[in-house]
């Protein structure tokens, strides 16, 4: 279903009066599959030049149907009541993106035509755009004369002088006293000027004629009456034409500004005054309304926490606002499943109030009736008796009077005083130039120290103008003061207006904090919090529904004129905004967890872990559901190697292995150990597909939160998980996403997925495009952010399948939005195979046994780089072998009811590195008997290096077939293997830490098989003889630099009980001999680690040096303190981190200053290095630094 792939090709210039433009489609049954959702057809056409001046038509032209069957009209009538129509209705948005246009068309391709439900599957798309007549071209013309740049204040008002803040709660006339205004800190009132709009919710459709009139703030008339000068107020509360009460969701007041300056303030009589806001609809409506509890952790809705009892009733007292009389009354209530109240006014009942049942999907549904009165009094009570159904709760009461009160008397009327806040410092940020990044802080700047890191980051690396800009500064600026979050979307808007060129658009937003989805944390679960610390979340008007319910910082990025994030709150199906920024939030809240995430994101950067595990992509799927998720994974994988072979790829399908029960469900536990080794040992993109929620993946919990959190690894792989509820980091739940990000040791370095539930079909859709985006090198690397902005815009366009539904929302970037991926930018290519250049054609045959030699070169632009130096390393693959999954879940709900069937290079014949020099390598290996003995095709995969990581290359070669043998030999001596844990030092019966590092190095002159193809010729680790903790080691194994014939292996152990232990490996050469070795050892809480060694890079150091400390405890965590003296004892400096260190060596930098920023001056100093792990206590190891000319 919607899985449409066109390629879209008309480009209108529309210079004349009309232009046309055709195209066929033609659609498969499977691209108008009805399962959960209707199928959409979508696509694109591009418009250039004046396209605003057109009018559109879009017509289906030679229409081909076929019949749907009997299970596909019962699957639409599940979905829906409406009626089909006999031709699809076409739909038709005029699109923008970063001020390019374009028509977007969407319809679903079925009908009901002469008696029968069909399908849409081949026809013509015909379109026509006809020049507008002359009248509203002038209209237009006359509309747009100014230009948008001229909508914004050069300078904001706040730039100078003496500004203090003030809030009123509700709307309406208020007293600016003298007292109060003394006490905001002004001398002489009569100068004192008000500023500002106040506290209602800003359109989130944004025009020209709204941006221009509430640009910056505009001085706010006063009117004086007896001696007291009063100002017109708005507060959060507003009512619309329908009389519908509109609540800003994110502040509970509305904000003002004074200053005092020369110059006679605004003023307006008492007529003028009283016209300008009477009568509004406060005048005639009143509310009941308490917001202190959430159905869902999600959406801008709170409601009333009071449960109503069946039977009982509960009374509530309203003041009439107007007139008493006629009017009506306004009831609002949720329940979870059907139910219903009866509502009386004045002892009199009016009707009733009848809640829908509540969906699959949902946690309550809403009720809404109104009632007209004619017993409207000056106080009126309003009871609710609940008298079926569900759990029930208010939502609200409104009160309407059909005659407003009477306008206030300003002369003799009691008015209420502000509030007076703070005096704020003077901001410009109306001033502001182009910026290529944007970053948001929360209002207590708590973390920008961080902030500033990143930014200088990209400035330093990307040549990037960044940004910085506090939160509370964008709502003095952008909506009078009050947290909204349209502030930080008219921001970006005033950057994207006025700039003149592409190379001026702002192209990247990060919001640097957390979000809650009760932005005003009035609810149990967030009430205490300051929102001062957090950044505001866009929250759906949908507060129910798993599904429809959505945060999405994509409103922020929406910048063309009347462009809305979803044009009807009540169709899924209307979210044809496209974002023009690229956006990622990093939720972090205190200034340590942003060090965290800086520190990740720098090391990324400057490619500090540069290894071959970056050539590695992990596609993941999931069982059951008629294999979809498999099917998605492997569309994606076979998608990346086509495209892009020079990746290696891997595949791991749920149900390919052994599904395991037990009394606490069922795991595949091969499947959760591959993931982890992946996890530990790093991939370029980790690629999850299937079900999930906050603190697992797949209903097995094949990997879940504390998997993330005590992930170790500076090999961090960017994470997508196009699957369920994976990270609403708007709640105050842990979720796996926010804590693979946080994890100082590991996790991720961006996670791109989902905050809500979404739809398997539209996340394979996403997949594709974004995967598509994020490898693509052909302009250079492209940013993760803006490959996931690019993905959103060619799913409005109708590419990749299409997507115009909240589903596409749901998906979110925790990271940095322009960080790149680590990807190869030189290629790197094989000339020779035993001496035969590959481009002759045929494949090298070589056979079991066989020493290989290949050659090749690196390659920038098509040329030798002859100044590329350093390492490569070469992944040799078997031919492609058809796997049959094994039917794990045949369950008729959840499973599926044919294998899955899917092709893989599950068998590596070699893994290893050799040196580049001057732009060209050569690496030897020898073919293990492990081998598939089939005439398809094996594969080399090639990546490289450069010696100080500032380059890398790619590469791959298919030719090469593996059949045959050449001639064996006839040894019959397994490898030489000598293992140990954590040191060399360990002796058989050592005590050991919980978690110990195991080593083996391995050796046999024919060898190493690591190719793990044969049945049970793993490498393989077994602890105490337990099938639990026995261990596949295969691709822990590295070959020594240069050698086939010797490597070593790794590998952290799992935390162990404490006692006696007996660990037993087995190792196989290429000729299928195996060797095992046993080691006794005893694990105890609190080993003391050794320090085998200390040193520093620099000795004598003049400027810096970095400390290096060669240690024991490899994946354990340490806790490490470093102390300087003088030599006469004096403590000057001291250091201390926690980390989990991935090798034996931590280096730990220093700018030999201490405390204050003195520069130590030359002499003689002496330095320890004390280290405890597990609880234990501190070794320790000292020696002598000297310091010269340090100036």
């Amino acid at each position: 279903m919607n899985r449409f792939r066109f390629a879209l090709i008309a480009i209108l210039a529309l210079c004349s009066r009309r232009a046309s433009a055709q195209e066929f489609y033609n659609l498969t049954a499977e691209q108008v599959r009805i399962d959960t959702l209707l199928p959409r057809f979508a696509c694109s056409f591009p418009l250039a030049g004046q396209y605003a001046d057109s009018a559109y038509s879009v017509a289906i032209e030679y229409p081909e149907f076929i019949d749907m069957t009997e299970a596909d009209v019962r699957r639409y009538k599940a979905i829906t009541a409406d009626t089909l129509p006999p031709m699809p209705k076409v739909a038709l948005t005029l699109g923008v993106e970063r001020k390019r246009g374009s028509l977007d068309v969407a319809f679903v391709p079925l009908v009901f035509r002469d008696g029968k439900y069909q399908k849409l599957v081949s026809f013509k798309l015909s379109l026509t755009a006809k020049a507008k007549d002359s009248g509203a071209r002038r209209i237009r013309s006359h509309n747009d004369a100014a230009s948008p740049a001229d909508r914004y204040a050069a300078h904001s008002v706040l730039a100078s002088g003496t500004w203090a803040k003030i809030r009123v709660p509700s709307s309406g006339v208020y007293h600016l006293s003298d007292e109060f205004l003394r006490r905001a800190g002004f001398s002489t009132p009569d100068r004192v000027k008000v500023y500002g709009y106040g506290g209602e919710l800003q359109p989130e459709t944004l025009s020209g004629d709204y941006l221009a009139s509430t640009d910056d703030l505009s001085e706010v008339p006063t009117c004086t009456v007896g001696g007291r000068r009063l100002f017109y107020a708005r507060g959060p509360l507003s009512w619309d034409e329908a009389g519908n009460r509109v609540r800003n969701p994110y502040s509970d007041y509305g904000y003002y500004f004074l200053t005092e300056s020369d110059g006679p303030a605004a003023t307006q009589d008492s007529t003028a005054f009283a016209d300008s806001f009477y009568p509004s609809g406060h005048d005639s409506n009143a509310l009941y309304e308490v917001d202190d509890f959430a159905w869902f952790q999600g959406g801008r809705n709170l409601y009333d926490s009071q449960v109503f009892t069946v039977g009982v009733a509960r009374d509530y007292e309203i003041a009439a606002t107007g007139q008493p009389g006629s009017g009506s009354l306004q009831v609002v209530l949720t329940a979870y499943g059907a139910s219903v109240a009866s509502v009386s006014v004045n002892d009199s009942v009016v009707g009733t109030v009848s809640v829908p049942a509540s969906g699959t999907y949902d946690v309550m549904r809403e009720g809404n009736a109104r009632f007209t009165l004619r017993n409207v009094s000056d106080i009126n009570k309003v009871s609710i008796t609940q008298t079926s159904g569900g759990t029930m709760r208010l939502d609200y009461i409104a009160l309407h009077c059909d005659a407003p009160r009477q306008a206030p008397s300003l002369s003799t009327a009691s008015f209420p005083v502000p509030e007076y806040m703070h005096h704020i410092t003077n901001q410009d940020l109306h001033a502001d130039g182009p910026a290529d990044m944007v970053v948001i802080i929360p209002t207590s700047q708590k973390l920008r120290q961080q902030a500033e890191r990143l930014a200088a980051l990209h400035e330093q690396a990307d040549s990037m103008r960044v940004r910085i800009v506090p939160a509370d500064e964008l709502y003095n600026e952008f909506s009078s003061g009050t947290p909204d979050a349209t502030a930080y979307r008219r921001y970006m808007k005033m950057l994207y207006d006025r700039a003149e060129t592409e190379a001026d658009l702002p192209k990247y937003l990060v919001l640097f904090g957390d979000g809650a989805w009760d932005n005003r944390m009035l609810s149990s679960d967030w009430r205490g919090y300051s929102a001062d610390d957090y950044l505001l979340c866009f929250e759906s008007e949908n507060s129910y529904n798993h599904i429809d319910c959505y945060v999405s910082d994509d409103f922020y990025c929406l910048l063309d004129d009347g462009e809305a994030i979803q044009d009807d709150y009540t169709d899924r199906y209307s979210c044809y905004g496209k974002p023009d920024v690229a956006v990622g939030r990093i939720p972090v809240r205190t200034e340590t967890d942003a060090a965290a995430v800086v520190d990740k994101i720098e090391a990324y950067m400057n490619n500090e872990n540069a290894g071959s595990w970056q050539a590695n992509i992990v596609l993941m799927g999931d069982d059951g559901n008629n294999n979809i998720h498999m099917e998605t994974a492997n569309t994606v994988a076979d998608m990346v190697q086509r495209n892009h072979p020079e990746y290696v790829v891997k595949k791991i399908m749920w149900d390919a292995y052994s599904r395991e029960a037990s009394a606490t469900g069922n795991s595949y536990p091969d499947v959760t150990r591959l993931i982890k080794q992946y996890m530990a040992s790093g991939a370029l993109i980790m690629n999850y597909n299937g079900h999930g929620v906050e603190y697992c993946l797949s209903h097995e919990q094949v990997v879940n939160l504390e998997d993330f959190s005590s992930a170790v690894s500076k090999n961090l792989p960017l994470w997508l998980t196009a699957a369920c509820d994976i990270l609403p980091f708007d709640g105050q739940e842990e979720n796996i996403g926010e804590v693979a990000l946080l994890n100082p040791n590991g996790g991720a370095v961006a996670f791109y997925g989902t905050t809500r539930t979404v739809y398997s079909n539209y996340n394979e859709n996403m997949n594709m495009a974004f995967m598509t985006e994020v490898l693509d090198v052909a302009d250079g690397r492209v940013p993760v952010g803006e490959a996931a902005r690019r993905a959103k815009v060619h799913l409005v366009e109708g590419r990749f399948g299409g997507d115009v539904t909240v589903n596409k929302l749901q998906f979110t970037l925790l990271g940095d939005p322009a960080m790149k991926l680590a990807l190869p930018t030189l290629d790197a290519v094989v000339d020779s195979i035993n001496g035969v250049a590959v481009a002759a054609g045929e494949p090298v045959r070589l056979g079991a046994g066989a020493s290989v030699v290949v050659k090749g070169r690196i390659l920038d632009g098509g040329r030798t780089a002859s100044d590329f130096d350093g390492t490569l390393t070469a992944t040799v693959s078997d031919a492609e072998q058809t796997v049959t999954c094994k039917l794990n879940d045949t369950n008729p709900e959840s499973g599926a009811s044919t294998p899955f069937v899917f092709t893989d290079r599950s068998s590596v014949v070699f893994k290893g590195s050799d040196a580049v020099s001057q732009g060209q390598f050569t690496f030897t290996f020898a073919v293990p008997k492990d081998i598939s003995y089939s005439d398809g095709t094996g594969l080399i995969n090639l990546y490289a290096v450069s010696g100080d990581r500032s380059r890398t290359a790619g590469g791959a070669s298919e030719a090469i077939t593996l059949n045959g043998s050449a001639s064996l030999g006839t040894d019959s001596i397994g490898p030489a293997i000598y293992c140990y844990l954590n040191s060399t030092s360990f002796t058989n019966g050592d005590c050991v830490n919980t978690t110990p590092y195991f080593v083996a190095e391995i050796s046999d002159e024919d060898g190493i098989n690591a190719s793990g193809s044969g049945i049970g010729h793993d490498l393989q680790l077994s602890i105490d003889g337990e099938m639990g903790q026995t261990y596949v080691l295969n691709d822990y194994f590295a070959f020594d630099y240069g050698s086939y014939k010797s490597g070593t292996i790794g590998y952290s152990i799992p935390s162990l009980a404490e006692g006696e232990h007996t660990l037993r490996f087995r190792a196989w050469d290429i000729l299928n001999n195996s060797s095992v070795v046993e080691l006794k050892f005893r694990v105890a809480r609190g080993v003391e680690p050794s320090i085998i060694d200390i040193g520093c890079t620099n000795n004598p150091a003049t400027t810096s040096t970095s400390f290096r400390i060669i240690h024991d405890r490899v994946g354990s965590e340490m806790d490490i303190v470093i102390d300087v003296f003088d030599m006469s004892g004096r403590h000057l400096w001291t250091h201390s981190e926690n980390d989990v260190p991935s090798d034996n060596v931590l280096t730990v930098d220093w700018d030999l200053t201490v405390d204050g920023g003195r520069r130590l001056g030359t002499g003689v100093y002496l330095y320890r290095v004390s280290a405890s792990s597990d609880g234990s206590s501190y070794a320790s190891k000292a020696k002598k630094l000297i310091i010269m000319t340090n100036k």
